[in-house]
């Protein structure tokens, strides 16, 4: 079928319904129902229609007629379509009985007589589902299916077990027959609803499902399900599990208001996957006239497309609250017993002062109660208290009364309400005429003569009202830790001396504030260094070195090149590695110090060139240079010192190697980027 049959087919289309090879019956799934019912009531109606013309034709390799042993082909453009209406009502909750009736089309095949519209098998069944609050909720249902169907139309057969052995009907089973179907619904998070079914139809076959509803309460859900019918035989189960009816469906449903749902799925079967072969299809024989044909059919199209729309209507007739009106009709489901209702459940006077509900201000009055016309208590002094609360009648206009109207004296003082500008007064507190404190911080010293208003009640305080403070640090005597704190003392909230750096000495005291914690410190607060190398003795990993000496960070003395002789008495503080010296530090041997080297370096008289014997000095240099892997600083005239630099560039020392800085004075030479190994 092209695509503008397959969208006028659509356009057709009217409601979907259930069985186990049709659309779902209730507002949850596709082809897999889920286990919930209608609630008490509750009527259901829909149908669907679904376009079975997948592109192949209906026979996988033509029919062959019997008589004559001829071979017919059947085009592959016969349109094939079918739909079903349904109604269900559930009498009871968790139980619904319903009908289900299929309706069939397939068109004109040459040679055949079966092109017609014609019924399935009228379908009766009920349903009942286990109420528990549980995420898995199970149901059972029983079906009747009754020889209805239309016998002499129809070229593909619709369900599977319509196939026999003898001769096949295309729309129905020809037969009674029954079913019983167990189902089971997974709920989680009414984000993913997971239903299953299987049933045993009367014949062989076992109807089978499994599916997932995504979203199963929003206003769009989507569905993705497995679903077959299944030949139960002794051998070769798996065959019948391939090649009997097999499908995945995707759908798209619609919830839309007034319980009214809307279906878009698509069946693939199995053959859309692997191809229509002849040897996974179902032999069909039919009498065609006074002929008989036989012809091969797969279990299940390769891909088919349903529509549908489906409403539930209320009819129950649960009344909660017992006014006659039942609960879907009831908007006030709320109502006492006994109590005068309208149409709509509401009371007509729900609080019977005889003022009705539409004019009453005050629906709530007690009843007995006497009422103003617009059914609000009296209230004859106009003070806010109802008269039947009302103990001090004739209340004054304006004065602020209690909850049962009289004077209001909150705090006690003799001073009502209206008149008392301290109204928060302590009970028995003496006080002016405006209902104030006369000693409002009750320290003994009236407000009149009191310079701190606010004292704390038991400080002791002076002549003047104010907390006592013998220390003079700002902090009264009552909440002071400290409270000799010498003068001049900064201190802290609770009156003592302030420590800021926490090393015992105060910081009035302290002149080092930022001693590091738990450092030793002397009496002024200042880190102790025993052996006075500038290195504190809480780090101080050698405390006693000799005055004078060089130390490092943690106070030991340093020996920069290694050779054994302390820096401070080294007078060779830049010896190369592994060099042999005296007790002065000084290498042992003259080629292996540069300073002496330097001292060999000589020029002619008022002149920049170099004398033989310097080159046998440069020579050392450069041993060194290359032993070592150090680069060389050159200093003194420049003149003289490039004469040195042209030289050793000569050698393969080059700029980066050697670093020539013109500077007054003797030759020198500096070796840089040492490596020094302890």
């Amino acid at each position: 079928m092209n695509a503008r049959k397959i969208f006028l087919s659509l356009c057709l289309a009217t409601t979907y319904a259930f069985s186990h090879t049709g659309a779902i019956r209730n507002g949850d799934g596709f082809r897999v129902p889920s286990s919930t019912t209608l609630g008490q009531g509750f009527f259901f109606f829909s149908g669907n229609f679904e376009n079975l013309s997948d592109g192949s034709p209906m026979a996988i390799d033509g029919f062959n007629e019997s008589r004559n042993n001829r071979k017919y082909k059947v085009p592959s453009n016969i349109p094939s379509s079918g739909g079903a209406l349904q109604a269900s009502y559930a009498p009871l909750d968790f139980f619904e009985f319903g009908l289900y009736q299929p309706i069939y089309y397939d068109g004109k095949v040459e040679e055949t007589e079966f092109d017609a519209i014609g019924l399935g098998d009228l379908q009766i069944y009920g349903k009942a589902s286990l109420p528990t609050d549980f995420p898995l909720k199970p149901a059972i249902s029983f079906e009747v299916f009754s020889p209805t169907g239309s016998k002499d139309a129809g070229f593909r057969p619709r369900r599977i077990w319509n196939i026999k052995d003898n001769k096949t009907h295309a729309y129905t089973y020809d037969n009674w027959s029954v079913a019983t179907t167990l189902f089971l619904t997974l709920e989680l998070f009414e984000v993913v609803q997971w239903n299953n079914y299987i049933g045993h139809f009367s014949t062989e076959y076992v109807m089978w499902g499994t599916g997932l509803n995504l979203f199963p309460h929003k206003l769009i859900s989507v569905i993705l399900e497995i679903s077959g019918e299944t030949k139960i035989t002794k051998t070769r189960i798996s065959n019948h599990l391939v090649n009997d009816a097999l499908r995945f469906s995707p759908a798209l449903k619609l919830h839309l208001p007034q319980n009214f749902n809307l279906l878009l799925g698509v069946d693939l079967g199995l053959d859309y996957f692997r191809g229509t072969k002849l040897s996974n299809g179902h032999l069909v024989k039919r009498d065609n006239g006074n002929k008989e044909i036989s012809y091969a059919v797969s279990g299940s199209p390769k891909i088919s497309m349903t529509v549908g729309i489906s409403k539930a209507i209320d009819f129950s007739w649960k009344d909660a609250d017992r006014d006659g009106v039942p609960d879907r009709l009831d908007m006030c489901p709320g109502s006492a017993r006994d109590m005068v209702v309208n149409n709509r459940g509401c009371p007509v006077d729900e609080d019977q002062d005889g003022v009705l509900n539409i004019v009453d201000d005050c629906p709530g009055t007690p009843l007995g109660v006497k009422v103003d016309f617009l059914g609000c208590p009296l209230d004859q002094d106009k003070d806010g208290v109802p008269d039947y609360k009302d103990t001090c009648a004739n209340t004054p206009d304006g004065m602020a009364v209690d909850a049962v109207g009289c004077k209001l004296d909150t705090d006690g003082d003799g001073v009502d309400d209206n008149a008392d500008q301290c109204p928060n007064t302590r009970k028995d507190d003496p006080v002016d005429g405006k209902g104030c404190p006369l000693d409002e911080d009750h320290d003994g010293v009236l407000n009149e003569n009191d310079a701190c208003p606010n004292t704390p009640e038991g400080w002791k305080i002076n002549a003047f009202g104010c907390p006592m403070d013998e220390d003079r640090d700002g902090i009264p005597d009552e909440v002071d830790s400290c409270p000799g704190t010498e003068l001049g003392e900064t201190v802290n909230k609770d009156g003592c001396p302030v420590d800021t750096d926490g090393d015992g000495v105060s910081d009035l005291h302290d002149n080092c504030t930022e001693t590091p914690k738990d450092y030793p410190v002397d009496k002024d607060g200042c880190p102790t260094d025993t052996d006075k190398d500038g290195v504190p003795d809480a780090i101080d990993q050698c405390p006693k070195t000799p005055a004078g000496a060089v130390v490092d960070s943690l106070g030991c003395i340093m020996d920069s090149d290694f050779d054994g002789v302390p820096d401070h008495l080294d007078k060779c503080p830049a010896t190369l590695p592994k060099v042999k010296v005296d007790e002065s530090g000084c290498a042992r041997n003259t080629k292996q110090d540069l300073s002496a080297i330097a001292k060999e370096i000589k020029f002619f008289k008022n002149s920049d060139k170099l004398i033989a014997s310097s080159y046998t000095a440069l020579n050392d240099v450069i041993e060194l240079m290359r032993k070592h892997n150090f680069t060389l600083e050159v200093s003194g005239p420049e003149g003289k010192i490039n004469a040195i630099g042209k030289y050793l560039d000569g050698k393969g020392f080059d700029s980066k190697l050697v670093t020539l800085t013109p500077k007054a004075g003797e030759i020198k030479f500096i070796a840089t980027g040492v490596k020094y190994e302890e």
